[in-house]
C-alpha cells in the first residue's frame, strides 16, 4: 500500500505536467513504452536525462520540445522549471506534440490527423476507445486500429507512418492493449481530476 508521501509525490509529478489522464500504475510496463518510443521515434536519451534527437548531429543534437519544456526522462536529480518529465504513456500530450512535429518535419503530404472515437457522431474523449486518422492531400487516409489510451493510439500512427507491418505492430501493442483492456475490465479508475 502507497505511503502518502509516495501518494503526495505523484501528485506533484501530475500537476507538473498538468495533465488529466488515466495513470498506468504499473511501472515496468509504462517504461516499456518509453523504449518502444525512442526506437519507433529514433530519438536517444542523453547523459543528462534529456529525449535529444541526434540523428542528424550527434555532437550538438536537438532537444525534443513539448510546450516549450524541454522532454526529460529522470527519477532523481534537478527537473528544472523549463524541464517536462518524459513520461509518454501516461501524457498524451507529449505523443501528440511528437506526432504532430514528426508529420510537419517528415510527411508534408499529410494535411490533418485527428483521434476519432469509437462510434461515429460521437464527439471523443481523451483516453477513450478510439483511433488515429490520417488524412493526406490526395484523399487517402491511414487509419490506426481501436485503441483505448491516446498515447498508444499514437504510437501506432508512428509505425504506420513508418510503414512496419501489421505484424510487429501488434507485437508491439499488445501489451498495452492487454493492460488497458484489463484496467477497463476491472473497472478501476486512474483518472486524476487534479
Amino acid at each position: 500500500m502507497p505511503n502518502q508521501r509516495s501518494i503526495d509525490k505523484k501528485h506533484r509529478l501530475i500537476d507538473l505536467t498538468n495533465i488529466k489522464t488515466k495513470q498506468c500504475d504499473n511501472k515496468d510496463l509504462a517504461d516499456q513504452f518509453i523504449n518502444d518510443v525512442l526506437r519507433v521515434v529514433g530519438y536517444d536519451i542523453d547523459d543528462e536525462g534529456y529525449i535529444v534527437n541526434s540523428e542528424d548531429d550527434f555532437m550538438e543534437p536537438d532537444y525534443i520540445l513539448v510546450r516549450g519544456k524541454a522532454l526529460r526522462k529522470t527519477t532523481n536529480g534537478v527537473l528544472h522549471s523549463t524541464d517536462m518529465i518524459f513520461d509518454p504513456y501516461n501524457n498524451p500530450l507529449i505523443m501528440e506534440d511528437m506526432f504532430r512535429e514528426y508529420v510537419n518535419a517528415n510527411h508534408p503530404e499529410v494535411c490533418n490527423f485527428q483521434i476519432m472515437g469509437k462510434s461515429e457522431g460521437v464527439h471523443y474523449k481523451v483516453n477513450t476507445m478510439g483511433y488515429v486518422t490520417i488524412r493526406y492531400r490526395n484523399g487517402a487516409t491511414i487509419n490506426t486500429l481501436m485503441h483505448y489510451k491516446d498515447s498508444t493510439k499514437y504510437l501506432e500512427a508512428f509505425m504506420r507512418m513508418e510503414g512496419m507491418g501489421n505484424g510487429l505492430i501488434s507485437e508491439t501493442l499488445y501489451p498495452y492493449d492487454t493492460y488497458e483492456a484489463s484496467v477497463i475490465a476491472s473497472g478501476k479508475d486512474f483518472f486524476n481530476t487534479k
